[in-house]
């Protein structure tokens, strides 16, 4: 049977993001240090202690084969922590990738403040409030 003349339906596929991504965890505390331990299922990225406002943690991968790459932190403080997953794939919805392109490149920047964790949403040029802190008793 020979389908001349029809129409195949076409699926609409969302852009291909970026190869690389650098992921960044920002102490933006008004007072305290803040200890980082991030990690993926193959690649645990160690401790690292932020004392200072404004000191930044980073490092950059490129999204696996199978687009299932996916890393997840814990921040603490000496009264609090949170943790959350700091990169996911998305093949539907593209609300990660939405505020971590920053031109040609993925770039997501989590800032630790006395509040909660904030990403940086580069579209519209603020950060958004993700995660509330978990306080300890």
């Amino acid at each position: 049977m020979a389908l001349v003349g029809a129409q195949v339906p076409r699926v609409a596929l969302p852009p291909p993001g970026p190869s690389r991504y650098y992921i960044h965890v920002v102490n933006g505390l008004s007072k305290l240090g803040l200890l980082v331990h991030c990690q993926s299922k193959d690649d645990d990225l160690g401790y690292h202690r932020l004392l200072n406002h404004g000191d930044d943690y980073q490092w950059n991968f490129k999204v696996n084969f199978w687009g299932t790459t996916l890393y997840w932190c814990k921040l603490e403080t000496p009264h609090a922590y949170v943790s959350f997953e700091s990169f996911w794939p998305e093949t539907q919805h593209l609300w990660l990738r939405d505020r971590c392109k920053h031109g040609t490149v993925g770039t997501c920047i989590w800032t630790a403040k006395d509040d909660g964790i904030y990403l940086r949403n580069f579209l519209a040029n603020v950060d958004e409030l993700i995660h509330k802190w978990i306080y300890k008793r």
